[in-house]
C-alpha cells in the first residue's frame, strides 16, 4: 500500500506533468494559430508543391526541446513509428547540400524560443537554421546534425528535406541513453507555415520556406 508521501508526491508530479502539457498547449496554439487561419482562409488547400522560388532552394528553421523532467505514463523508450518514412530511413541516396547557416537576426521562431525557454517546463535543445538543397522523394537522405552544427550532448539524427509532387520535411532524431527517446516521422508541409513534430518527452517546431541559394 502506498504511503501518504509517496501518494502526495504521484499526484504532485502528476499536477506538475498535466501543466507542462497545458503550458506546451498554449505556446503551440500561439505559434500555430496563424498557420492554421491561412488554411482555413484557403479552404484547407493541398500542401505546398516542391518547386522553389528562383534560388533552388530551401531555408530551414528548427527550435528542438525537451521536457525538463520526463512526462509520467508514456512509454518514453518505445521504438518510433517512422511515419512517412516507410521503413527506408537513410537509403544511402546523396544527401542535400547544405549552402550557408542563417544568423539570428534572419531567423522566424525566436519567439517560439522564448516562451519556451521562460515556460519552466521545457528546455530549448536547440534554434538553428539554415539553407539547403532537397533530395527527390522519396529517397530520404537527411542532413545529420553535426553537419548543420547543432551539437548537444546526448541527441543524434538527421533533418530531411525531400521533393515531389509535394513538399515534405521530415526528422529522425534520438534523444539520451538508457532509455532514448526517438522521434521519426516524414510528412508534407507548406511554405512558411510553422509544423510540430512531437514525442511525449521532446518534440521540433520547424518552418521551411523557398530561398536562394546565395545570400543577398
Amino acid at each position: 500500500m502506498s504511503s501518504p508521501r509517496l501518494t502526495g508526491r504521484l499526484a504532485l508530479a502528476m499536477t506538475l506533468s498535466r501543466a507542462r502539457g497545458l503550458v506546451l498547449a498554449l505556446i503551440l496554439a500561439l505559434a500555430l494559430a496563424p498557420a492554421a487561419r491561412a488554411a482555413a482562409a484557403t479552404n484547407a488547400a493541398p500542401a505546398a508543391p516542391a518547386a522553389t522560388g528562383s534560388g533552388g532552394a530551401y531555408q530551414v528553421e528548427i527550435v528542438i526541446f525537451r521536457a525538463v523532467e520526463a512526462p509520467m505514463g508514456e512509454d518514453l523508450s518505445a521504438p518510433a513509428e517512422g511515419r512517412g518514412f516507410n521503413r527506408q530511413i537513410d537509403s544511402g541516396a546523396t544527401p542535400p547540400v547544405v549552402y550557408r547557416t542563417l544568423e539570428a537576426s534572419q531567423m522566424q521562431l525566436g519567439g517560439i524560443a522564448a516562451r519556451l525557454r521562460s515556460s519552466g517546463g521545457w528546455r530549448v535543445l536547440a534554434h538553428a537554421g539554415w539553407v539547403q538543397s532537397a533530395t527527390d522523394w522519396p529517397r530520404h537522405a537527411g542532413i545529420t546534425l553535426d553537419q548543420l552544427g547543432i551539437n548537444v550532448p546526448g541527441l543524434t539524427g538527421s533533418v530531411y528535406v525531400e521533393r515531389g509532387q509535394f513538399l515534405h520535411l521530415g526528422f529522425n532524431l534520438h534523444l539520451g541513453e538508457n532509455p532514448t527517446w526517438s522521434l521519426s516521422e516524414l510528412r508534407k508541409v507548406r511554405f512558411n507555415e510553422k509544423n510540430y513534430f512531437d514525442h511525449p518527452g521532446f518534440g521540433v517546431i520547424a518552418i521551411v520556406s523557398p530561398a536562394s541559394r546565395n545570400p543577398g
